[in-house]
């Protein structure tokens, strides 16, 4: 169940990542809390790192595409770096040493 809510977050954090890339050009800040929306959420279900990466990134690159911005695709890069990210820290924590 806390899979899908993080999901679901996830998704409207990608909208809301949207309305942010449409109202500013500062793209370092962006690609910053693409990381790390994307890592904070893949902590939280780490099961779900490709869901949670595609639900905050592809918003953008979808309304990009449409109008004519293929080079925004990067902005995926951002988003899965950032839940493969917290998916490889959540694996090690909960991995027994030996």
């Amino acid at each position: 169940m806390r899979r899908w809510i993080v999901i679901a977050v996830a998704l409207v954090i990608g909208f809301w990542m949207l309305s942010y890339d449409q109202r500013t050009d500062d793209s370092g800040i962006e690609a910053g809390l693409l990381v790390l929306t994307s890592l904070a959420l893949t902590l939280a279900a780490p099961r779900a790192w490709l869901a949670i990466a595609l639900a905050v990134g592809l918003p953008i690159v979808g309304w990009n595409l449409v109008h004519g911005n293929g080079t925004a695709i990067i902005v995926l890069a951002f988003a899965f770096a950032g839940a493969g990210l917290g998916y490889l820290m959540r694996r090690t924590t909960l991995t027994p040493s030996a």
